[in-house]
Parts: structure tokens; C-alpha cells; sequence
């Protein structure tokens, strides 16, 4: 029989995709593009911020300008919507020489976060932290571009063997039914670009998966 494993941390209502407070409230997750001033790996970091209870969705949605930059928050939503604006070359998950997203976090979330860049093994490593409840800063590259998505499930075929990665994705509105918008299949097809991508609003394309990073909370 078919499984599907959703992290613990993401739940569905009449709002859609959830997640819980520490004092049991629920909170938005899903960002969509176009809502904040960023790029997709910046939305989709900050999805993982919330699920891990690092942060919270009205503190990263709100643009008053009387918020305290000294605060954690403050200074991450500084680092990655004001200082770098629309993101438009997009954001490495890491680099030797060029800015990057793990070192973003380090500058301004290191007292609550810890982060690590993994590009081997990727389809395993996400399956293993999505089993330990750590949802997933993914990355896949497409015939001209590249995207960014949080991994938050996975479907399991009979044997046990992981056949698809469920995922929150900023490009798509919020799912209202399901906890996904954006599946990568995991067959392996001929070519550069081995998996299909597919999503609530139709779009099918082929896509390597490239480096992840996993943030977890101190």
C-alpha cells in the first residue's frame, strides 16, 4: 500500500496549510511570490523559518517600519528583502566567493538556527529529514532557470522506496486541500533533467535535482 509522510509541523484547515504556535495557534506558512520583495529560495526559507518555530508569519509579513532591527527577525528580513531587493539574479544556497542564503542566515539568525549545505545525495537526504519532521530548503535547475521549494512530504510506493517529494512551492497560491502544490517525481527519465516537476496549476516540466540546504532550529 502507497504511504505519504507530511512533517508533524503542517496541518490543514479552513485557512488552508498551517502551522502551530508554541502555545497551540495556528499561523499561515505559504508565502507566494509577489507578497514580500524577494526571490523564491528567499520565500521558501522563510516558510522553513515558521515551520521550525524559528519565527513567526506576522512577524515576517509585517512591514512597519517601527519594527526594533535589532531583533533576529528584524534583521534577517533586512538582510534578505531590503538589502537585496528583488533577488533578481536569484540567491545561491552557497557559494565560495558570492553571497549566498547560508551565510544570510549565519550573519542574522545564528542565535536560532543552524544551517547546513548538502549537494550529494540529495533525494535521500531530504527523505531522511522529512522522516525526522525538518522540512527542506530544495532546489531544482530546468531547461533555462532554476527554482527554489520547501520539501515538506513523501510518498512511498509498496516496497517502502520514496517515489515522490511533496512540496510547498512560492511560485503557486497556498494549496486549500492538500498539504502540497508542487510534487517532484522521482522516476528517473533519459537526459540532464532525470525528474518531472508538477503543480496545482498545471505546469509540467523536467528538473534536475540540485544542493538543499537544512535549517534547523537550536
Amino acid at each position: 500500500m502507497k504511504t505519504v509522510k507530511i512533517i508533524d509541523n503542517l496541518y490543514i484547515n479552513e485557512n488552508g496549510v498551517q502551522s502551530k504556535l508554541r502555545n497551540g495557534k495556528f499561523q499561515n506558512v505559504h508565502f507566494q511570490q509577489g507578497t514580500l520583495d524577494g526571490a523564491c529560495a528567499v520565500y521558501s526559507c522563510l516558510m522553513i523559518l515558521i515551520l521550525i518555530k524559528a519565527a513567526k508569519y506576522s512577524d515576517i509579513s509585517s512591514d512597519s517600519e517601527n519594527n526594533d532591527k535589532r531583533f533576529s527577525i528584524e534583521r534577517l528580513k533586512k538582510e534578505l528583502l531590503d538589502l537585496k531587493g528583488m533577488h533578481r539574479n536569484g540567491n545561491h544556497f552557497y557559494h565560495k566567493k558570492e553571497d549566498n542564503l547560508k551565510e544570510m542566515l549565519e550573519r542574522s539568525f545564528s542565535k536560532l538556527v543552524r544551517v547546513e549545505h548538502v549537494d550529494h545525495d540529495v533525494v535521500n537526504r531530504i527523505r531522511t529529514e522529512i522522516e525526522q519532521n525538518t522540512p527542506v530548503l530544495m532546489s531544482f535547475s530546468f531547461s533555462g532557470g532554476a527554482h527554489a521549494l520547501v520539501g515538506i512530504g513523501v510518498e512511498y510506493d509498496d516496497n517502502g522506496k520514496s517515489t515522490k517529494i511533496l512540496c510547498l512551492d512560492p511560485a503557486y497560491p497556498s494549496p486549500k486541500f492538500t498539504y502540497w502544490n508542487s510534487v517532484v517525481d522521482l522516476e528517473t527519465y533519459r537526459g540532464k533533467y532525470k525528474h518531472r516537476n508538477f503543480t496545482e496549476s498545471g505546469i509540467s516540466q523536467s528538473v534536475r535535482l540540485e544542493d538543499i540546504l537544512v535549517i534547523t532550529k537550536k
